[in-house]
């Protein structure tokens, strides 16, 4: 049994650290909902700090020794059996006996690392007047394995790595907000700056020359811990390949059988089974999303090739020389129609259309529209796609320009990135 001098070392840390400095973000832990609150995400999106900005709120109503945040992957608990962190709360029940008569607020932080926390959750929130906040890599903390373990007692929160509007704030970034040709120079050249270095928040503190070596260390962690540690794979040089290869694929049409006959080629062996089961993979390690396209028919939807997006745009820049701004630029779009908790499918009949959000709204992302060609196949598409639908109005984001065109299908919006990246 870990020492108890130990255990109330740990518990004394938590109560006198000072949360304060932490910035706050868009999404937040909801302190009083009767359910166990888990923050779902990918690694480096922000997890802790979420729990540690809860604690700062909690801390302007009740005392510091009501919540008690304890990291599972603190050298001090190793190894985090249940056993360990059963010992550590009725330590601190000893220490502070009259919170046993108050609602209290556990976070437990990097929870996977303890085998079997889930029967210590269920018994604590069972036994306890609490609170309870619950983070971990999605290597063992996934949303559908909370739904089978806690059986619907938890409300989970996903966690992405900073939205546009963040990355400004936690630049220190200040506008007027009446998008003079000064404000949209500068938040045009933040954006810039976006489409590569991307939302991961410890970017923020690391000089620029550290930033590829950085995210480059986050996939690697992703793969190997998140992803292959998770479901015993042993190609490993195989699933690198695959996920070099979705990230090289951003926002393109990624058809499974073509992806298959280019593995071949380059001499990997694997069925079309496990190609399946490796891109299922990435996206359960939340960096992959696949995109459907959108169709009546259930099954004509299944067949057709999917749209590839990933968690960060700093992802592609971390694999690759810079370039193709105009497809990072529709992956910071499409992660920000994510955020906002949209349904989102491509539509495709004859031209395509980047994104049916909710089967009722069309939007086209495209970075330059100097060439009047470009121009046109934009425009036309999101036309044929208005007449066929019946939606009177469609948006084309692009880098600059604002107006708006009637097509006698329809009127496009013609708004700025950084402008429905802000929400104006």
């Amino acid at each position: 049994m870990r020492g108890r001098d130990i255990l109330r070392e740990i518990i004394s840390d938590s109560i006198e650290k000072d949360f304060k400095h932490i910035l706050p973000r868009e999404v937040t832990c909801p302190l009083d909902v009767p359910k166990i609150i888990s923050l779902v995400g990918a690694r480096r999106t922000g997890k802790t700090s979420l729990c540690y900005n809860a604690i700062n709120r909690l801390r302007k109503t009740v005392g510091p020794e009501r919540a008690l945040y304890v990291n599972f992957e603190d050298d001090r608990l190793y190894p985090a059996t249940i056993s360990v962190v059963d010992e550590l709360i009725r330590v601190y029940f000893e220490m502070y006996p009259e919170n046993k008569n108050r609602l209290t607020y556990f976070f437990f932080d990097e929870v996977q690392e303890a085998p079997n926390w889930e029967k210590f959750v269920r018994k604590l929130i069972d036994q306890e007047n609490c609170r309870i906040f619950i983070t971990g890599s999605s290597s063992g903390l996934l949303g559908k394995e909370l739904a089978t373990s806690l059986r619907g007692r938890t409300l989970p929160v996903q966690v992405f790595p900073l939205s546009f509007s963040e990355f400004l704030k936690f630049n220190n970034v200040q506008f007027s907000g009446t998008h003079s040709s000064k404000d949209k120079a500068a938040l045009k050249g933040r954006l810039n700056t976006y489409l590569y270095q991307g939302g991961f928040p410890e970017l923020l503190n690391i000089p620029e020359q550290y930033h590829r070596s950085t995210i480059s260390e986050y996939i690697n962690i992703m793969l190997y811990r998140d992803i292959s540690e998770r479901y015993g794979i042993r190609n490993t040089s195989l699933m690198k390949y695959l996920l070099k290869y979705t990230i090289n694929n951003i926002s393109n049409l990624m058809a499974p059988h073509k992806v298959f006959r280019d593995l071949k080629s380059q001499g990997f062996s694997l069925s079309k089974n496990t190609l399946y089961d490796y891109l299922s993979y990435l996206e359960d390690a939340l960096v992959v999303y696949r995109v459907q396209k959108w169709d009546r028919s259930v099954r004509k939807q299944a067949v057709n090739p999917d749209k590839i997006y990933v968690l960060d745009p700093s992802l592609k820049y971390a694999m690759f020389v810079r370039g193709d701004e105009g497809r990072a630029l529709e992956n910071v779009i499409f992660m920000e129609l994510v955020r906002r908790g949209r349904e989102i499918h491509y539509y495709k009949e004859g031209q395509e259309v980047d994104f049916l959000i909710d089967e009722k709204e069309l939007i086209n992302v495209c970075l330059d529209l100097s060439d009047f060609q470009t121009r046109q196949r934009e425009i036309a598409g999101l036309a044929t796609a208005m007449k066929t639908l019946g939606i009177n109005e469609s948006v084309l984001i692009n880098w600059s320009e604002e107006g708006e065109l009637d097509t006698g299908a329809g009127t496009v919006q013609f708004v700025p990135a950084y402008r429905f990246l802000l929400g104006h």
